[in-house]
């Protein structure tokens, strides 16, 4: 999350741009969203196993490359194994899946279907999942804030006339920027968080 000084091709410093810090922060809020997508309180959707590692032919690898994922209905998914020899280990991922408790089994016949009955949240689970949000929320804000202090750092040094070729004027322009793209992706992620807790105690 460092931003320099940065220098330009004649080695004179430059200030870092507001866009750069906002897309380093827009990457903050999209890994945390992808962390959000395993996490639920209602019905099941295909995203609930994208975070599931297969450990298959000697390496761990996404549920994806070595099954499909069906929702059947609110209450069980099925997964369909493109080789039936690893339904044995895609059963051992989902039931190891942190925080799900799911029971897994591997459907007879050797089809290399996995199924999977997902029982509904009771209302103690969904409160720990809310905390598990706001915990990972918090963990968010603080990689957010760290950016932020990062891009400061260069920014005070021009405050303080101590880079050359940046007047004093432009860093403290730049530095309302970087403090409002702050606010600004904080005010996101915020927003992201809170719906989710929302969905997991209605859905």
């Amino acid at each position: 999350d460092d931003f320099g000084p940065t220098e330009d091709e004649f080695g004179n410093p430059l200030l870092p741009k507001s866009d750069d810090v906002r897309k380093k922060m827009l990457m903050v809020v999209a890994s945390l969203e992808r962390s959000f997508s395993s996490i639920r309180g209602g019905e099941a959707t295909p995203e609930l196993f994208d975070a599931v590692r297969v450990n298959a032919y000697g390496e761990t690898m996404p549920l994806s490359s070595v099954g499909q994922v069906v929702i059947e209905d609110p209450q069980r998914a099925t997964i369909s194994c493109y080789d039936p020899s690893v339904a044995g280990d895609v059963r051992d991922a989902v039931r190891d899946m942190q925080g799900m408790n799911l029971n897994p089994y591997v459907e007879e016949g050797g089809s290399g279907v996995v199924i999977i009955p997902i029982p509904r949240a009771s209302e103690e689970t969904r409160r720990e999942m809310v905390k598990e949000l706001g915990r990972q929320a918090e963990n968010g804000k603080q990689r957010v804030r760290k950016i932020r202090r990062g891009a400061m750092d260069v920014i005070n040094k021009g405050k303080q006339g101590k880079l050359d070729g940046i007047s004093k004027d432009d860093a403290f322009r730049v530095g309302k920027d970087v403090e409002s793209v702050t606010e600004e992706v904080l005010a996101v992620l915020k927003d992201i968080v809170e719906k989710k807790q929302k969905s997991v105690m209605e859905d």
